[in-house]
């Protein structure tokens, strides 16, 4: 691992973004405060909804429109969450049993626990999104950009991915954009720069929240609930090192996912599952920048090799949101991970194919401005790409085993030319009917040729970067967090990425959809709790 990566990922917790330091840092306490009737309240409000991306602003928007006053605290100085940095897809399916059928065999390939009554509601959810964006405004539009991920699992034909139409901004910032305005246009009150410190509770239920906002300590009343949709906890090192399986992980969205919602949940004694799942690409590692770009290549000649400079995996055979499982072996002999870092190594052909990454994804070039140049020179010029005249020449400035490069690559040139993988089963060409499932492919591109026989060649260092965890609380139907004693905690909500349904095979634009469908389900359900006294 490079001395500037070590860099930046130590500053990852450490920098501060505009109006608070705190902003980047978890702030969930190790228990809830209990309430005392002596001091008094300093806002009151009837929901309290933790996090503003598509799971808060569809929580706020429900519980307004079910006439709560609603109170959205955001920790970041803009709102969005992962939900801005995403490219926005959410699925629809055509019918919910259909659509069940296939949900259902995606946690079978993992074993992974799931709940059959929760998969059931998000899909009679999913169905009605369509009604629901069109009771939300008259103006809004709907695109179809892809389908089912799986497309060998029964009833994989009922899903389709949309997104939200919109100009002047990538996927996921007009989905965002859109839900914000709503919430806007029914009164809801957002406050930024105020990250929710600690819930108070009473007797075992959740009654407000300690939050900071411009350095003051705020005690908020929740009349009726809490809904807590802060996302998971990518960039925080402490769960990442007990949770996450590997090493020097990095992040793609939001920098202030770091897990306070799930610190939160904890404090009342949540049940947590889905703790070892997650959405994770393969990612470069920027300089001075928070989160990575990820990783993508549009060639046709180009290999993956580990730390021994032998290819390890079916490069294009690895879901997009699934590679920290292709790369997270542990060497139990040689005490590392041999393919955390892993090497992209490619030919001219390819560099000139267009940019290694995905221009409208992620956080560094959505929200902090990070551009690929369109030749690759600047990303040479920075030591993002390494340019050798040779193959040996760039194992050495990889500093990984010259002979076995060279004979990855000659072997790979061989194998491939003669239309076959027999390693990896890597294909030379698309299969025949196969439909093309979006950002979200598990083969990007099909077409496979060998490396050019002269140089120039290139390669990128790459690492297991999250889109995103999906461990946390888990729900109710009624996303009710659940208790480890299996009960309800009164007044306690939670949605989003935050206690996700999904486990460790993940259908892509699943996770907006969810976070759809169980924000409203939770600002419903908040919304209609009696007041306390």
């Amino acid at each position: 691992m490079s001395e500037s990566l070590q860099t930046t990922r130590r500053n990852l917790l450490r920098v501060s973004l505009a109006s608070a330091t705190a902003a980047m840092l978890p702030v969930g306490m190790s228990r809830a405060a209990e309430w005392n009737e002596s001091q008094p309240w300093d806002v009151e409000t009837d929901v309290v909804v933790v996090g503003y991306g598509a799971a808060g602003a569809a929580a706020a928007i429900e519980a307004r429109t079910h006439g709560a006053e609603v109170l959205v605290l955001e920790k970041m100085p803009q709102g969005g969450g992962n939900t801005a940095s995403s490219g926005g897809g959410f699925i629809i399916p055509s019918e919910a049993e259909g659509a069940f059928e296939y949900l259902s065999k995606t946690y079978a390939f993992a074993d992974n626990d799931w709940d059959s009554e929760l998969v059931r509601a998000f899909c009679q959810g999913a169905v009605g999104l369509h009604d629901y964006f069109a009771g939300l405004s008259p103006d809004i539009r709907l695109r179809v950009y892809g389908h089912a991920n799986y497309p060998e699992l029964p009833k994989a034909d009922t899903i389709t991915k949309y997104g939200v139409r919109g100009r002047g901004a990538t996927g996921g910032q007009v989905l965002f954009n859109t839900l914000s305005k709503c919430a806007e246009e029914r009164g809801v009150e957002v406050r930024y720069g105020t990250p929710a410190k600690q819930l108070i509770s009473r007797k075992g239920e959740v009654i407000g929240v300690v939050a900071l906002h411009e350095g003051k300590e705020l005690r908020i009343r929740a009349r009726r609930g809490v809904v807590l949709a802060t996302g998971g906890f990518e960039y925080n090192e402490k769960l990442l090192r007990n949770y996450a399986q590997g090493t020097h992980i990095l992040g793609l969205g939001n920098p202030g996912n770091t897990g306070d919602g799930l610190l939160m949940a904890m404090s009342m004694g949540a049940e947590l599952w889905h703790m070892t799942s997650y959405s994770c690409s393969l990612g470069i590692p920027i300089p001075g920048k928070q989160a990575a770009l990820p990783f993508a290549v549009f060639g046709q000649s180009y290999i993956v090799v580990d730390q021994s400079g032998k290819r390890f995996i079916n490069e294009a055979g690895v879901d997009f949101h699934a590679w920290l499982y292709g790369v997270n072996k542990l060497d139990t002999v040689g005490h590392k991970y041999p393919a955390i870092p892993c090497y992209v190594i490619f030919d001219e052909a390819t560099l000139k194919a267009g940019p290694l990454t995905y221009a409208n994804l992620g956080y560094a070039t959505l929200r902090e401005g990070v551009r690929w140049s369109k030749d690759g020179e600047e990303e040479i010029k920075a030591g993002i790409i390494k340019k050798a005249d040779s193959i040996e020449e760039l194992a050495h400035t990889l500093k990984i085993p010259a002979d076995a490069l060279g004979a990855s690559v000659k072997r790979w040139n061989e194998t491939i030319a003669a239309g076959d993988d027999p390693d990896f089963g890597r294909r030379q060409k698309k299969p025949e009917n196969q439909k093309s499932t979006g950002l979200a492919t598990s083969a990007s591109p099909y077409l496979s040729l060998p490396l050019a026989e002269k140089g120039p060649y290139y390669a990128i260092e790459l690492y297991p970067t999250l889109l995103n965890s999906q461990g946390g609380p888990k729900r109710t139907v009624k996303a009710e967090v659940l208790s480890t004693e299996g009960k309800p905690i009164p007044r306690l909500y939670a949605a989003g990425e935050l206690g996700s349904i999904w486990g460790t095979i993940y259908q892509g634009s699943s996770n907006i959809a969810e976070c759809l469908v169980f924000g409203r389900i939770a600002g419903r359900s908040a919304a209609a709790e009696s007041a306390w006294s």
